[in-house]
This record gives C-alpha cells, sequence and structure tokens, in this order.
C-alpha cells in the first residue's frame, strides 16, 4: 500500500466532518471565480490527469502532490492546498506532525486563534481565575480533592461538609495558608508572631488560617469599643435583656480588668491550649474515621447523691420513650461510689466514665466543667447531650436528621431567657461587635457531631471546656458553662443551628400568690415541626429549678400545671427584645421563673403580640399527656440539689 494511501485512512477518515474557514480579506469578484466543486478538507484526493491536473480545474489552483506528501487546505486560504511530508508510522503522541497540525487547528498563520483556540484559551483563562479566587472557602484557601495515588495518608486529611451532604468516600484536603504575621501586641505571648510549626501539618490549616484570623481581629480597650457596641446593642434594650446578677456582680470586671493587653493574653491563652493538646499526642480535629469518636450516644453527668438520682430518672424516662440508643454517664473521680447505684445504671444499658485531667473545685456552686469534657472524652461522634434534670417529652433521636443541624455545622443550641449586654468583654475577647441577633444559650440540651465543620467542632469543644477549667476569669463573660459554647464557635467562626422557638416557662399558679405563674422547668422546643402541628412543639422539660423549689402542697398532678410564653415566640422575632424574663422569689415557693413585657414596650407590639400562661392541656398535640404521672413513677422529686 503507498504512503499515500496509509495517511487517507489514518488522517482522511471518510465520515470524518471538517469546518470551513473563508479568509474573508478576498474580494467577492476572486470568491466567484473559484471552481465551487472543490471542497476544503476533501476526505480523498482527486483523481489527477498525467498532465498533473484534476479534471476540469486549472493545475495552478490544485498542483499534485508528489510521491511521499499529502495535501491539506492552507489555514489561511481553505481553497489552497498544502502539501506535507506523510508522517512516519509512529506513536501519535510523539508525532511533530501531529502536533504542529493540532497548533494549526488552534491558530491561523497570522498568529489569530481559531474557534477551538479561542475555545481553549477561555478555558484556561476560567480555571486560572477558579484557582486563584479560592473559590469554595470563606478564607481564600485553595482545595484541591486527592487522587487515590495521593501521597498524603488519611491522618493528613480531615473532610469538609457542605450543607446536610457528608463526603464520606471523599475528602477535601486544605492547601497550606498564607498567614500573615501577628500584631505587636502578641510578642509577649507569642514571640515568633506566628503560630507554631506545629500547625504546618495539611491536617490543620483550615484551623490555623482560623487561628490566625481571630488573632488579626481588633483588640480594644472597653473605652475604645463602646461606641460600636451601644449602637449594635442599645442601651434602653440591653439593660433589661442582660441577666441582672451577672450585671451587677460582673460589670466592673468587664470594663476594669479586661484591657487591651489582657484581651492579647487570653486569645494567645487560646492557642496555647490547641498547642499543648498536640504536643501531648492528641487528636483535635474530629474524625470520621473513629479516631475521635463514632456513631450516636447520649451522653449525662452526675455524680452527687441528687445529680446521681435524677440521672437514673433520666435514663429511665428515655428507656421509657423507646431510646435505645447508647448511654455514658460521666462523672468526677470521687462520685458515684455507691455500688447500688452504678449497678441500676449499668442494668438501664448505660455506661460509667470517669471524667480524666478534671477534678473537682472546691468551694463553687457548681462544678460545671464536666460538662465541656464528658463532650470531648465521649467515645460518641454524634452526641445528644442532656443535664441530669431534662427529660424529653418523647424521643429526641429524631434531632440527628433534622434540618437545622445538618445544614448548621452539625451543631445545634437552645437560646437562653437573656442577652448579652454590651458592656460585657466577651465582645472583645472574641472581637466581635455587640449584636442583640443572639440570646445566651441554654446548655440542658445540645446535640453536636464532633467531626462537623471539618473537624472543628470537636476544636471548639475543647476550647469551650478549657475555658469552663479557667472558670475565674471565663465565667465572668459567660455566666457558667452554657455561653462557653457559644463564644468558642465564634472563635473559629465557625457556623452552628438555634432552636427556632424561644424558651417557655413551665409550673404552677401559686396559691400563695393568689394565683401567680410560678415557673420552675424551662420548657424547650422541637427543632421541626412535625406532621400535624402548626410549629415545632415542645420538646425537652429541664427542671433547673424544680431543685430549689418549695413542696408544700406540691405533688403528683399539681406540678406540671401551666405554661407562661410570648404569644410569637420565634426566637429571631425582634419584638422579643422587649420580653422580660427574670426568676423572683415565690412566696412559700423559693425560686420561680416569670415572663412578661418591658414597661417601655411599644404599644403597637402589645397590639398584636403578648405573653399568655396556658394549661398544659391545651398545648397543641397533647405532647403533655400522662407526662407527670410516668416522671413521678421513675423516681422525679422536688426539691434536692
Amino acid at each position: 500500500m503507498s504512503s499515500t494511501s496509509g495517511v487517507n485512512k489514518r488522517n482522511h477518515l471518510p465520515n470524518q466532518k471538517h469546518n470551513l474557514h473563508i479568509d474573508l480579506s478576498y474580494s467577492p469578484s476572486s470568491l466567484g471565480i473559484l471552481n465551487p466543486n472543490i471542497r476544503a478538507r476533501s476526505p480523498s484526493f482527486s483523481r489527477t490527469t498525467n498532465k498533473g491536473e484534476r479534471e476540469g480545474e486549472s493545475s495552478e489552483l490544485l498542483p499534485t502532490p508528489d510521491s511521499g506528501t499529502f495535501a491539506l487546505p492552507s489555514p489561511s486560504n481553505p481553497f489552497v492546498y498544502e502539501f506535507l511530508p506523510s508522517p512516519p508510522p509512529i506513536s501519535p503522541i510523539t508525532s511533530g506532525t501531529r502536533r504542529k497540525r493540532w497548533i494549526r487547528k488552534m491558530i491561523k498563520r497570522n498568529f489569530h486563534p481559531t474557534p477551538l483556540g479561542y475555545a481553549i484559551l477561555m478555558i484556561l483563562l476560567i480555571s486560572l481565575l477558579y484557582t486563584f479566587s479560592g473559590t469554595g472557602d470563606p478564607n481564600g484557601m485553595i482545595l484541591r480533592r486527592p487522587s487515590t495515588t495521593s501521597s498524603l495518608s488519611n491522618e493528613d486529611t480531615y473532610i469538609q461538609e457542605e450543607g446536610d451532604q457528608e463526603l464520606e468516600e471523599e475528602e477535601i484536603i486544605y492547601e497550606k495558608p498564607v498567614l500573615k504575621e501577628l500584631p505587636s501586641i502578641y510578642s509577649e505571648y507569642i514571640p515568633s508572631l506566628s503560630l507554631s510549626n506545629i500547625f504546618d501539618n495539611p491536617t490543620y490549616h483550615l484551623l490555623s488560617s482560623k487561628l490566625n484570623d481571630f488573632l488579626h481581629r481588633p483588640i480594644q480597650s472597653h473605652d475604645e469599643a463602646k461606641e460600636d457596641n451601644y449602637e449594635g446593642c442599645p442601651r434602653e434594650l440591653s439593660d433589661k435583656l442582660v441577666n441582672p446578677d451577672q450585671y451587677n456582680g460582673d460589670a466592673q470586671f468587664w470594663i476594669e480588668t479586661v484591657t487591651a493587653q489582657e484581651i492579647a493574653s487570653r486569645r494567645a491563652g487560646v492557642i496555647r491550649w490547641l498547642e499543648d493538646k498536640l504536643n501531648n499526642g492528641e487528636e483535635i480535629i474530629g474524625r470520621k474515621d473513629g479516631r475521635t469518636g463514632e456513631g450516636r450516644g447520649i451522653v449525662l453527668t452526675g455524680g452527687n447523691q441528687d445529680t446521681t438520682l435524677r440521672t437514673i430518672t433520666a435514663i429511665k424516662h428515655l428507656r421509657r420513650l423507646g431510646v435505645d440508643l447508647p448511654i455514658e454517664v460521666f462523672h468526677y473521680s470521687d462520685e458515684l461510689t455507691d455500688r447500688g447505684q452504678r449497678d441500676e445504671i449499668e442494668a438501664l444499658g448505660a455506661t460509667l466514665r470517669e471524667a480524666k485531667g478534671l477534678e473537682k473545685v472546691s468551694g463553687v456552686w457548681k462544678n460545671w466543667q464536666i460538662k465541656g469534657l464528658a463532650l470531648v472524652q465521649s467515645s460518641f461522634r454524634e452526641i445528644l447531650y442532656l443535664d441530669s434534670d431534662n427529660v424529653p417529652l418523647r424521643s429526641p433521636v429524631h434531632l440527628f436528621d433534622s434540618p437545622i443541624y445538618k445544614s448548621n455545622g452539625r451543631a445545634v443550641f437552645w437560646p437562653d431567657l437573656s442577652k448579652d449586654h454590651p458592656d460585657n468583654a466577651i465582645w472583645r475577647l472574641v472581637g466581635d461587635t455587640c449584636s442583640l441577633d443572639l440570646w445566651t444559650f441554654e446548655s440542658g440540651q445540645i446535640v453536636i457531631d464532633k467531626a462537623g465543620n471539618s473537624g472543628l467542632n470537636l476544636v471548639a469543644l475543647i476550647i469551650a471546656s478549657e475555658m469552663m477549667n479557667e472558670r475565674g476569669f471565663w465565667f465572668h463573660m459567660c455566666g457558667g458553662d452554657k455561653d462557653t459554647f457559644r463564644w468558642a464557635f465564634r472563635i473559629l467562626d465557625i457556623p452552628f443551628g438555634v432552636s427556632p422557638r424561644w424558651m417557655s416557662a413551665l409550673g404552677v399558679k401559686n396559691g400563695y400568690e393568689g394565683g401567680r405563674f410560678c415557673g420552675h422547668s424551662v420548657l424547650q422546643h422541637d427543632l421541626d415541626t412535625p406532621e400535624g402541628f402548626t410549629r415545632p412543639p415542645p420538646l425537652f422539660v429541664h427542671s433547673n429549678l424544680l431543685k430549689h423549689l418549695g413542696s408544700s402542697g406540691l405533688g403528683k398532678g399539681n406540678l406540671f400545671t401551666h405554661i407562661r410564653r410570648m404569644s410569637n415566640d420565634y426566637a429571631s422575632n425582634p419584638s422579643l427584645n422587649y420580653a422580660h424574663s427574670w426568676v423572683y422569689m415565690g412566696q412559700a415557693r423559693g425560686m420561680c421563673l416569670d415572663l412578661d413585657w418591658h414597661d417601655h414596650t411599644p404599644q403597637e407590639i402589645r397590639d398584636v403580640e403578648w405573653p399568655e400562661t396556658i394549661s398544659v392541656v391545651e398545648e397543641e398535640g397533647g405532647v403533655f399527656d400522662g407526662f407527670e404521672d410516668i416522671w413521678f413513677e421513675e423516681g422525679g422529686r422536688i426539691g434536692g440539689w
């Protein structure tokens, strides 16, 4: 077979399609004289005469190819053929002729791109813009998906979650971020003015970026920050929304003790907490491979006589509701020593866990700090945490599948009864300006995945637990353990979900005060609206004041009788900034919870919304049916500690 016929088979297949390129520089007259039967890039050579001419055509237009050559239309004039040597029978990948021909397909002789060339240039331009814009990451870092041949091990990766989609099969690795030098105010605490090299690992690239951003937030004294904070949280509202006991006890500390230098020291301390964990070989990034917990479970804390009894009641109630999730009960080393109580807890299918690396603080009202450590040390990856005095009205297992949980970093918290004051130094410590958008947290129930937010949820839990451990400072701002979670998430700038409805109060009408409402429990709501309901119903009865309640005349049948709430109690409702929830001393009852409008609430709000007291039997869906009887049967009691 001749070389020409071989080329025909390889380069000019009969069914191959070709584009016709016309040089518009030709005049109409010159185009008109061309033979219309000539086809550009003919799939086969025309028959030639002995004189070297195609039949019916001039040899000046179409010369006859010599042996060993083949014809292609000229890129600059598709009506004129060029003759090129036949390519040698070598690999098309290494063929120089193929490369030249590919270049001719993309670039004309006058160096102007062809349509194909333009398309390729456009694709390259878009790719470059995407790469250098940092698209897909709020910190401007580049995301890349490792191939199966990546040199990085699983230890060097962690999972990025997007909405409610979990990337179980494919992980995302964050490229090393470019970190700015830290402000000089940190030089006393971080002499290098940069994060430790221990964070220079692909596993910690996202974390190091978050920490670096945190350290670059403004550091201000109270006087420097107060104008913006008062604008974000007007005093006429904030003075009524703040917990008065906290304000009266801690305002001076906020203003005088938390200086700019103190802020720099405390922020550097957050970095030191994490460095110490890493230097001790501890995991700080939540993982989905089981190393930082696996599966779903419930965590409680208890240990002294009263909390142990309440813990047993809570576990019994959960089992009665059909909850078969594993349960862990954390306690201090000197607690839960009674063999009978331990056996009873274990008989209910719960596991006793001693909190490691933490001791009770003597002389304090409550040792809340065990809560954060219990979440960190739990063997579960996805956790429903419950205080021992918190019992659900129905199974809470569905919370793990709630869209609010799955689409907000896989962490959900519930609102408390107050908001942070603009003078509170916490705003300056985390580098924020005061806002009335969120209530403080009520941590009697928490749903969290330690691997959520690309594993940073575990980091947030570690930070919160360390804040609890340094209660002598942080509790001045956080009022106990509850808000350490909120601010730990804010330090890392990671999202979380919040229950859509504000808390209500559950209690009784006090016959010793003419039927005045006396709330002894905080009523928290579901995350979603079940079928047949008009809004998320009550889900948790957190009886945090019941242990302080005077029990005279109270018992089974008249303990959980009434609910006090706002008619429009969605937590995001700005009208609730005029609502006032407080604890008062009720006659013969002790500590009671109530709520109402502030005195200065605008009349236009009062006309359309109001505080209401309803009987539990009026609650939609009959969610309280049988609850009180069951609660007493399972060991619930009034008083204690």
